[in-house]
């Protein structure tokens, strides 16, 4: 879908070590952070004692942990997997395979706001307009842990979140890498497929982590 909504804003949550794009209220899809209570109720039945290592596998595979709005529908699915793993009705591979794949789901609804195909002028406006004393700051550091400068049709929403992160008084990301820099990394290398390949292939890619 083509995404006109303009950018209003950047929350984080340090508990998941995560931050989300928050859009407008006339998003069609709904608010963004929304819970559906049948996913809460699975959530809550499923398996709650593999509740920490589903998280960890996350960690490991995507390297962040996402906002619970955007976990949860996925999470019981984890549970179960190693639930079965565990109890030896699954094989090694087939259960490696089957945490990427699902991960790659987690990645992919996680990414989801951010598959337009052009980016409306106003967040342009508000990239030129926004925290510019940490604009510089912001691209040096993804440029850093990318190995090359991206270009800023892929990075755009990326670069607003981290300036918005880096402007909290409340946080100060650390010099070396963080959960923080890998989701701006993953949402332009989503991007950068996303724009040159589409999203079928976007969905495929590798997960950067």
């Amino acid at each position: 879908m083509i995404w006109q909504q303009k950018l209003t804003g950047v929350s984080y949550n340090s508990d998941v070590q995560h931050a989300h794009v928050h859009l407008n209220d006339d998003v069609d899809e709904g608010r963004v952070g929304s819970v559906k209570w049948n996913d809460l109720l699975v959530h809550a039945t499923a398996f709650p004692e593999l509740k920490e290592t589903a998280h960890g596998l996350v960690k490991i595979h995507l390297g962040y942990l996402p906002l619970e709005s955007v976990l949860m529908p996925f999470e019981a699915y984890l549970r179960a997997l190693v639930h079965q793993y565990w109890q030896g009705s699954i094989e090694q591979e087939d259960f490696l395979d089957q945490i990427e794949d699902h991960i790659k789901l987690i990645r992919n609804e996680d990414m989801k706001y951010n598959t337009c195909l052009t980016y409306d002028e106003a967040i342009y406006r508000n990239y030129e307009n926004t925290y510019l004393p940490y604009g510089y700051m912001v691209r040096d550091r993804l440029s850093q842990f990318l190995g090359y400068v991206p270009q800023l049709e892929h990075s755009l929403i990326a670069e607003l979140w981290m300036r918005d992160i880096m402007a909290e008084d409340t946080f100060q990301l650390p010099e070396t890498i963080d959960p923080v820099d890998i989701r701006a990394m993953t949402l332009i290398k989503y991007r950068e497929v996303l724009l040159r390949q589409g999203k079928a292939a976007a969905d495929r890619s590798p997960l950067w982590a």
